[in-house]
Order: structure tokens, then C-alpha cells, then sequence
């Protein structure tokens, strides 16, 4: 694991990335900001995300322009909670994402918010993706947060250390 810079820099409206043309000029958001901004090296992901500047949803092929309302924050914790919230789990991108990182901005995230159920679903995607456990206490409140959806007909143990079902 190593460590990155604090100051990531993330992508202002473009045309094209990834090697793809957005229907508008628009800022990349969710997995392909991520993977940008951190060199990862992953297969792209079928349908990228973006920012554009219309208040209205368009979804095409290869494209999910979302609203000025949905942009996330320029940050790691803004762009994962993006991906998770509107783009599903992506396994290879967040393995990668998670060697990338390392546990500091985990910690950090967790530290801050440790009743966050995005927080909480990332710090156990880390742990388990990278078969380690990092320095934080067992989770002690909140509501548990699911990792995955609901539409998954398995049995789900809960996580009482990271406070997911």
C-alpha cells in the first residue's frame, strides 16, 4: 500500500476521457474520476458518470450525465460515495483504489463520521478486499448499513465490527 499525495486533483468539465467523448462537456465523477485522478489501472467501467450543467438526468449507452444537484465533492470520500450510490459496487476499481489509498483516508473517513453508513460500507470493502485489519475500534452505534442491495436473493452475516448487514 502506498501513500498518495493529500491534494488530489480531480478533473474540471472535459469533452472526452478515458478515451470516450461525453454527449456535453461535463465534470467526471464516481469510478472514472477515481480512476483518473489515482493512475488506476482497471477496466473502465461499461457506463462512466458525469456532472453536466442541465438540471436534467441523461442516460445513454456509455454516459450518465447527472445534475449540478448530484456533484459530489472534488475529494476520495465524494467521488466512492458517488460511485456507491449511483454506480453499484465495482469490485476491481475499489481493490485497486484501496492498494492506491492505503487505510489513512479509511481511517480518517471513519474517524469522522463513525456512524456514516457509506463511511462504514467502505471501511468493510477495504478490510475485506485487502484481507487486513486497520487500527479502528469495532463500530459501536448507529443503524447497520447494507453493502449489498437488497435484489441480491443470499444470505448476508452481519459485521457487527463495522456495523453493516
Amino acid at each position: 500500500m502506498s501513500a498518495q499525495p493529500a491534494e488530489i486533483q480531480f478533473s474540471g468539465p472535459v469533452n472526452t476521457i478515458h478515451q470516450r467523448r461525453l454527449p456535453e462537456n461535463a465534470i467526471p465523477t464516481g469510478y472514472g474520476a477515481l480512476i483518473d485522478a489515482y493512475s488506476l489501472t482497471v477496466p473502465i467501467p461499461h457506463q462512466l458518470s458525469a456532472i453536466g450543467d442541465r438540471h436534467r438526468v441523461v442516460i445513454s449507452g456509455e454516459w450518465r450525465i447527472m445534475t449540478p444537484r448530484h456533484e459530489p465533492q472534488a475529494s476520495l470520500r465524494g467521488h466512492l460515495t458517488f460511485a456507491l450510490k449511483y454506480e453499484g459496487l465495482d469490485l476491481a476499481i475499489l481493490k485497486r483504489l484501496f492498494e492506491a489509498v492505503g487505510d489513512e483516508p479509511i481511517i480518517a473517513w471513519v474517524s469522522d463520521e463513525p456512524n456514516g453508513s457509506y463511511a462504514r460500507r467502505v471501511w468493510f470493502l477495504y478490510e475485506w478486499l485487502i484481507q487486513t485489519q486497520i487500527g479502528l475500534e469495532d463500530a459501536a452505534g448507529g443503524r447497520y448499513a447494507q453493502v449489498l442491495d437488497d435484489d441480491f436473493n443470499m444470505v448476508r452475516p452481519i459485521q457487527t465490527r463495522h456495523g453493516i448487514g
